[in-house]
């Protein structure tokens, strides 16, 4: 019994890690060119499911999609008044400048895929870079 309630534990905190790291949101890197960028793969989700980007700052999402189900085939911002197709097994570019902080949703055509677009001000965004990006 103590064997199996090990292995249930460790189980538990394997599936609690991975549900973490999986929902923690994405920085969008800042590029030499000035604009900030983030890739967002799509397959059976969107993922990173949320993104921080810098207000007043151009973004360019970059949307991998990797598969052909027919939810996925067009992403929606709907605050931004933005709609684009997303080709099958091929990237298609969104770009945007968020020139309000907060919460936007992005979502496909049925709803069923959602993402979040978190904008925050500059300061904010640089307190905390992306782990591993020091060009800064």
């Amino acid at each position: 019994m103590f064997i199996t309630f090990g292995a249930i534990l460790g189980f538990a905190i394997l599936a609690g890690g991975w549900a973490y790291a999986r929902g923690r949101p994405q920085r969008a890197h800042l590029r030499a060119d000035g604009v900030q960028e983030a890739k967002v793969i799509v397959r059976e989700r969107y993922r990173p499911a949320a993104i921080v980007a810098r207000r007043g700052v151009p973004l360019r999402l970059r949307f991998v999609r990797d598969e052909d189900n027919p939810c996925s085939q067009k992403v929606i911002f709907p605050d931004f008044g933005i709609s684009r197709s997303l080709a099958a097994h091929r990237t298609t570019t969104v770009e945007v400048t968020p020139n309000s902080e907060g919460e936007f949703l992005f979502t496909c055509e049925m709803g069923m895929y959602q993402g979040t677009l978190i904008v925050v001000r500059e300061r904010a965004a640089l307190a905390r870079p992306p782990a591993g990006n020091r060009s800064h």
